[in-house]
């Protein structure tokens, strides 16, 4: 996959932006500078949003994303549109995928989205039909997928320096196997050997005829389901301490030493305050668009629906209706008649000029025979104006179905939710800290650490249990099994089948991964340059690790590596899983240097971004791509260089050709 161009409309700093990201072969760095608060993470953003789609909750987070310097000047709309070309099925296809904001009437967010494949297109947005929105959507996500999956693009389109924060302590580790079963995808068969192992002990439950064989079965299986969920659950909470600790680590090293600062604190809990507060008040305005939207589901999607339906039958009435309304625009209602014809037959008889026994009742029914006899007669004589009235507003109603919406803001909503137990815990281990001083959270980050001991001990209990469990359901298996069944027999074989495939890819890959990554790690970790003697990989996905070794055969700890070198080692591993994992990807940098020192950064430059990916894009400060030093090394490598400026006084980014002021010599 390579990027060629992307568009920005209206986008926070972007009033308009259409930039050429096409790369040589022989040069495949795009440099893009600014300096900070210039719209360099704006478009490494919008880049992400133009591929997955910008997640707007409501009319103040649009107007938040609206670029100020476009009100009132332009349409208030949000457009994001890129241009990329990659290979589906062996075969190169051009892509230009554009996404459009904007809000209804009512004030809530509209999106439209286009896709144009070598000249099919793909359109469909908030507005259409749920059943044809679901089916183009379905193929615009498969056709994204194929290049770049969204749950792979975070290691591909990464903030260096975000990276490095999330790299501590036992997150560390955790980071490196997401790795491993996403980008090379091992995960899909871990998952569906978890999925057979459901089935078979639920076809094994079907075929169990003794009463007493069959209960006691499934209480093995219940047992061993209540353990899997405990196990599960001790995890979640041993992941979400290892998160904790990370979190306050450095306040914890700063309390042991006595050193810790006060405004520095307070800013911590005010932020903590800020972001709880934000996630209880998102949670609220989710409650009051579900609870509008089920006030108005008649309005906004039943009665649309029966107008679609009937559309035909309605727009035949009002035709009819219309029709028969011009044709009797000259007819006269039955009192006018009379009145008119009372008053010229008294005119007539007082001047003699018709007899006076002329009956005027019997004028009025002529004159109504006449009217009657040319007009066409109405097939819906029954339906009254106001009935008519309520067909027309029915058939031009425009009714918003935001259920697509909702339910991406729900899964949205319940990540965040799941993040604020934490998040409270955070709070009041500062809070306690700011009134009990050090000695709180020092004894609070210790208790936590014993307390990871202690989930672990008792996740190997739970773990050594339940194999003795699958031990005992595996006798029922084996009896089942001596009944012939195709079904049950297929579903014996998956799992190990599953797991086998796992462990084979990562067998085959596992001496590539090995090699290529102790050459890199020898060129690029200068803390251990030269000096990393192996890297050796587990043979099994379900228990993976990954250990480095020194030249003189003892493991290097990767939890006690610095965060620079942790960063290295990181992006060596992206670049090594890139070169053998089952995409293509650009890869796209903010803030590269993150948090390396001077000869992490020379390393970087001449080992590492030349030879990263077939399109890397860098977004950086002068101080990370020097231009009297760093910039000069990696010029030969570099297609095309920006650099980006903020116009305080018009409230938005512009660009420029050359890399602060230099232009690229080719």
């Amino acid at each position: 996959m390579l990027i060629q161009k992307i568009k920005i409309s209206n986008y926070k700093t972007y009033l308009s932006l259409d930039l050429d990201l096409t790369v040589d072969d022989e040069r495949p760095i795009i440099l893009i500078g600014g300096a900070n608060g210039g719209g360099k993470t704006t478009l490494f953003e919008a880049i992400s949003g133009a591929l997955y789609g910008l997640k707007i909750e409501n009319k103040a987070h649009f107007e938040e994303l609206l670029n100020q310097g476009a009100l009132g000047k332009v349409k208030p709309e949000i457009s994001l549109q890129i241009t990329f070309v990659g290979k589906v099925l062996g075969q190169e296809q051009k892509y230009i995928l554009r996404r459009v904001y904007q809000l209804n009437p009512a004030g809530r967010p509209l999106e439209s989205v286009s896709l144009n494949m070598n000249g099919n297109n793909f359109v469909y947005g908030t507005m259409t039909p749920a059943k044809d929105r679901v089916k183009y959507e379905q193929q615009v996500n498969k056709i994204i997928k194929a290049n770049l999956p969204q749950e792979l693009s975070k290691y591909f389109l990464f903030d260096a320096m975000q990276s490095s924060e999330l790299l501590k302590k036992n997150v560390f580790a955790q980071t490196i196997r997401d790795n491993f079963e996403n980008v090379l995808g091992f995960k899909k068969y871990l998952q569906l050997k978890r999925a057979s192992e459901r089935l078979q002990q639920e076809w094994a439950q079907q075929r169990l005829d003794a009463e007493k064989e069959q209960q006691e079965y499934n209480e093995l299986c219940a047992q061993k389901q209540a353990l899997a969920i405990q196990l599960a659950e001790n995890e979640a909470e041993q992941d979400k301490l290892f998160k904790y600790l990370a979190s306050v680590e450095e306040e914890y090293q700063k309390a042991k030493a006595g050193v810790q600062e006060t405004a520095d604190l307070n800013k911590r809990i005010a932020d903590l305050v800020n972001k709880i507060d934000g996630i209880i008040k998102r949670a609220a305005d989710y409650t009051e668009t579900l609870k509008t939207f089920m006030d108005n589901v008649e309005v906004n999607v039943f009665l649309p629906k029966l107008a679609s339906n009937l559309s035909q039958e309605i727009s035949n009435i009002l035709h009819v209706k219309e029709t028969l309304l011009k044709e009797n625009a000259g007819t006269y209602p039955l009192e006018t008649l009379r009145d008119v014809t009372e008053k010229i037959i008294t005119y007539l008889k007082d001047l003699s000029l018709c007899a006076q026994e002329v009956d005027e009742e019997n004028v009025v029914a002529h004159m109504i025979a006449l009217q009657e006899s040319t007009s066409t007669p109405d097939p819906f004589a029954y339906l009254d104006d106001d009935e008519v009235n309520a067909l027309r507003n029915l058939v031009n109603g425009a009714g918003t179905n935001q259920f697509q919406a909702i339910d991406r803001e729900r899964l949205d909503m319940e990540l965040q939710l799941g993040q604020i137990d934490n998040l409270r815990s955070q709070l009041n281990t500062y809070r306690q800290t700011q009134t009990g001083g050090n000695e709180v959270l020092v004894q609070t980050y210790e208790t936590s650490q014993r307390k990871i001991e202690t989930l672990k001990t008792q996740a190997g209990t739970i773990g050594a249990e339940i194999k003795r469990l699958e031990r005992r359901i595996h006798q029922f298996d084996v009896q089942i099994q001596q009944e012939p069944d195709v079904k049950f027999d297929t579903l014996v074989k998956l799992r190990p089948f599953f797991d086998t495939v796992a462990d084979h890819l990562l067998r085959k890959k596992k001496k590539q991964i090995e090699t290529e990554m102790q050459q890199q790690l020898n060129k690029l970790l200068v803390s251990y340059k030269g000096h990393v003697g192996r890297v050796e990989l587990s043979d099994s996905m379900e228990n993976f690790n990954i250990t480095m070794y020194h030249t003189a055969g003892n493991p290097i700890s990767l939890n006690q590596l610095n965060a620079a070198s942790k960063q290295i080692f990181i992006q060596v591993l992206l670049k090594v899983l890139r070169n053998l994992g089952d995409y293509d990807p650009p890869v796209m940098i903010d803030t590269v240097m993150g948090v390396l020192d001077e000869e992490s950064r020379d390393a970087l430059m001449e080992e590492y971004f030349p030879q990263l990916a077939e399109q890397t894009i860098l977004l950086c400060t002068t101080s990370e791509i020097r231009t009297n030093s760093d910039y000069v090394k990696l010029e030969p490598f570099i297609s095309k260089t920006y650099t980006l400026h903020r116009d305080v006084e018009n409230q938005c980014t512009t660009v420029e050709d050359g890399y602060f002021g230099i232009q690229l010599n080719q």
